[in-house]
């Protein structure tokens, strides 16, 4: 596995759980392309802007929870396999699955499982 895949792997999470929407944005901005997708089982955001966005509004609705990375299952040929949880580990609210598709070492696109 990539260190350049795990660290995109992390600062993904990273955004997802920045309370501050300044730092969040720079985030974003920092690791997604331009024309960014993220696919979730409830809605969609096409495009950077609205990356930022829906990360924010879903951020609002988290509250104090935390999203984090369980396990980077595997990388290859700029794919990102993984699981996460919501919540503490040991006990999670809800768990799920996720793949980032990378190009040019950001993400291109996000796709979002619950499961």
């Amino acid at each position: 596995m990539s260190t350049a895949t795990d660290e995109l792997v992390r600062k993904y999470f990273e955004a997802w759980n920045d309370v501050n929407d300044d730092q969040r944005r720079a985030t974003i901005q920092a690791i997604f392309t331009e024309d960014a997708d993220i696919i979730d089982p409830d809605w969609t955001a096409e495009g950077r802007d609205a990356v930022a966005s829906a990360i924010g509004q879903s951020r609002e609705k988290l509250g104090d929870l935390v999203l984090g990375l369980t396990h980077l299952i595997s990388t290859h040929n700029n794919v990102a396999l993984y699981s996460w949880h919501l919540g503490e580990q040991a006990a999670p609210v809800a768990t799920g699955y996720g793949v980032l598709t990378l190009e040019k070492d950001r993400i291109r696109q996000a796709y979002n499982f619950f499961g």
